[in-house]
């Protein structure tokens, strides 16, 4: 019997986060702020941004109300989303106790998450925009850039509270659970854009664009952070 609670305690323990630190709680403080202000200054324009994945209307809607990807809300919502990915990137890393967080420390790892996935986004809108003109499509280049900016902008939405929720009771298993909210939003966004001029598009062109674009890059990052 003592042989059965110490594994139980042990299965226990092994989902259990480390306490969040004074950094951990700043950085969850400071996307919350940015949260606020996205919602109390520009609140219609986002939360029809978020609307839009689930719903045509809201999108045709979206797209009435002028080009949202040139207004300061998607800077502060494309601020606010590669910071939320950040955080959770860095707290998969903590709990795994990854020799980065020793080495850069706590924030400086966030620092370099956060640049690293900065300089992801604008490499993927330059070969975005090298796909559409390679493949004849430039009528579609803001489409596709839209839709991207919609999934990434309900995707960090919808992870924040799991990020804060996790650090706050210290259960790791909670970001576990995001992982099925994520794939459900991965196939809508996939099916929008395959959506997008069928009759144009090749499914052949398609999958190069998508593997190159919307997978390759995260593999690269992920091999590279495996490394150490």
């Amino acid at each position: 019997m003592f042989h059965n609670s110490s594994f139980s305690n042990l299965l226990f323990n092994l989902d259990v986060v480390s306490r969040p630190n004074n950094w951990s709680i700043l950085i969850g403080c400071v996307l919350l702020l940015i949260l606020t202000l996205l919602l109390v200054t520009t609140r219609n324009k986002y939360i029809l941004s978020i609307r839009a994945l689930y719903s045509q209307r809201f999108y045709a809607q979206l797209m009435r109300e002028g080009k949202i990807l040139y207004e300061r809300v998607t800077i502060f919502a494309q601020l606010f989303n590669l910071m939320t990915f950040a955080y959770g990137i860095l707290c998969c890393l903590d709990h795994f106790n990854n020799p980065l967080v020793e080495k850069l420390s706590y924030i400086g790892l966030y620092g370099v998450v956060f640049l690293t996935l900065t300089i992801l986004y604008f490499l993927k809108l330059l070969i975005n925009s090298i796909y559409v003109y390679l493949f004849d499509h430039p009528k579609e280049r803001y489409t596709l850039n839209l839709y991207k900016f919609i999934f990434l902008t309900n995707a960090a939405v919808v992870l924040f509270p799991f990020l804060i929720l996790s650090q706050t009771i210290g259960r790791f298993y909670i970001i576990h659970a995001y992982v099925i909210a994520f794939a459900v939003l991965f196939i809508l966004f996939v099916y929008k854009l395959m959506k997008i001029n069928p009759q144009k598009i090749s499914l052949f062109h398609f999958f190069i664009y998508f593997c190159t674009l919307e997978i390759l890059p995260y593999l690269l990052l992920f091999r590279f952070i495996s490394i150490y």
